[in-house]
C-alpha cells in the first residue's frame, strides 16, 4: 500500500500567486475524487462476492478494506502481473486466493482477462493503482491532500498542467516501486501523485522568492513536511518507493509547467525555457530508463536490493520480512 504525505498546502500556506489567482473550479480533483470512492466500493463490493466479507478480516486490514488477494485482481502494482518472472508462470498455483484454502492460477488472480494466453503483460498497473485504495481509512487519509493542496493547485495551474503533474508523478512512482519492491508485494493509492504536488511545491517557492512573505518559512516549513511523510514511509506496509518518485517527478515536472510570472525580464524568461527544456529531456530519460530496467532485467527486485532500506526500517525484522 502506498502511503499519504502530511497534509500540506491550506490556503494560509500557499505562495501569495496562488491565493492572488483567479477562482476556477478544481473540476478534475474533485472528479478524480469521486471515481476513487467508486472503485473503493467496487473493491469492497467484489470483497464480499469473493470472501464471504465486505471487509477482510483474517488478517484483519487496519484500513478496513479488502483483501490483498482482491486488490491485485482490482489492479495494483503487482509484478508476477506484469512481466515475466522467474519461478513465477500464469498457471502458477496460488493458496488461499480469496477464501481459506481455496486455489488458483497467477492469471485468474491477476484478472483483467488474464495474459491472453502469453506472458504476464499488465502494464495498465503503472496506472491503475492510482485510482485504488487499499480501504476507508487509506482512502480518507489521501483525500485529505488531494482534495486540499490538490484542489488548490489546479486552481492555479489550471486542469491541463495540474493533470499532467498529477498522473506523472504518480505514474512514475509506481515504475520506481516495480523496480525496487520485492516481487511479491502490492501497492497502491494516489500518494506518489501527493508527493510530486509535494515536489512541485519547493519549486513554485522558487519560482516565487521574490512575492512570497518570508519564503525561507514556507521552504523549511515544506521541507520538515517532506522529511516526515518520508520516514513514516518507512513504516511496514507503507510504499516508500511510489512515494520517492512522485516527488523526483513533481520537482521535475514543476520545472516543467509552473507559470511564469508575468514580471520576469527577458533574460528570466530565456533561462526558463532552458530550464523547461531540460526538465523534459530529464523527465523522457527517468520515464524511458525506468520502464526498460524494469522490463530488461531477469528478476527487478534485484535492481536495486539494498535499496529496500529506502522503504524499511531495520528494526525488529521489518526488512527481512519485507
Amino acid at each position: 500500500m502506498a502511503g499519504v504525505p502530511l497534509p500540506y498546502g491550506h490556503k494560509r500556506r500557499l505562495p501569495m500567486r496562488i491565493l492572488l489567482g483567479p477562482y476556477k473550479r478544481p473540476w478534475f480533483s474533485w472528479l478524480s475524487g469521486a471515481v476513487m470512492l467508486i472503485v473503493l466500493v467496487v473493491e469492497l463490493v467484489k470483497n464480499s462476492s469473493m470472501t464471504g466479507s465486505v471487509i477482510e478480516t483474517s488478517p484483519f486490514n487496519v484500513m478496513i478494506g479488502p483483501s490483498f488477494q482482491v486488490l491485485i485482481n482490482m489492479g495494483a502494482r503487482y509484478t508476477p502481473c506484469m512481466r515475466p518472472l522467474p519461478g513465477y508462470s500464469p498457471s502458477t498455483s496460488v493458496t488461499d486466493c480469496y477464501r481459506d484454502g481455496e486455489t488458483c492460477t497467477l492469471e485468474q488472480l491477476c484478472g483483467f482477462g488474464g495474459f491472453g494466453g502469453g506472458e504476464p503483460n499488465q502494464s495498465l498497473r503503472f496506472f491503475a493503482p492510482i485510482f485504488l485504495h487499499a480501504g476507508v481509512i487509506h482512502y480518507l487519509m489521501n483525500m485529505l491532500t488531494h482534495l486540499r493542496l490538490g484542489a488548490d493547485l489546479e486552481c492555479a495551474l489550471g486542469a491541463p498542467r495540474y493533470i499532467l503533474l498529477y498522473l506523472a508523478s504518480g505514474i512514475w512512482g509506481f515504475v520506481l516501486s516495480a523496480m525496487l519492491s520485492p516481487k511479491n508485494t502490492a501497492s497502491m493509492g494516489c500518494s506518489g501523485a501527493l508527493f510530486g504536488l509535494i515536489g512541485y511545491m519547493f519549486i513554485d517557492v522558487i519560482v516565487n522568492w521574490r512575492i512570497i512573505p518570508n519564503p525561507m518559512r514556507e521552504l523549511v516549513k515544506l521541507l520538515l513536511a517532506t522529511i516526515i511523510s518520508l520516514v513514516l514511509g518507512l513504516l511496514p506496509g507503507l510504499d516508500n518507493f511510489a512515494h520517492i518518485g512522485g516527488f523526483a517527478v513533481g520537482i521535475v515536472m514543476g520545472m516543467l509547467v509552473a507559470p511564469m510570472r508575468p514580471s520576469a525580464s527577458k533574460r528570466a524568461k530565456w533561462v526558463t525555457w532552458g530550464l523547461r527544456a531540460c526538465a523534459l529531456v530529464i523527465l523522457i530519460i527517468m520515464f524511458a530508463v525506468g520502464i526498460n530496467s524494469f522490463y530488461s532485467s531477469p528478476d527487478p527486485s534485484q535492481i536495486c536490493p539494498g535499496c529496500k532500506y529506502l522503504s524499511c526500517l531495520p528494526v525488529s525484522n521489518w526488512c527481512d520480512n519485507y
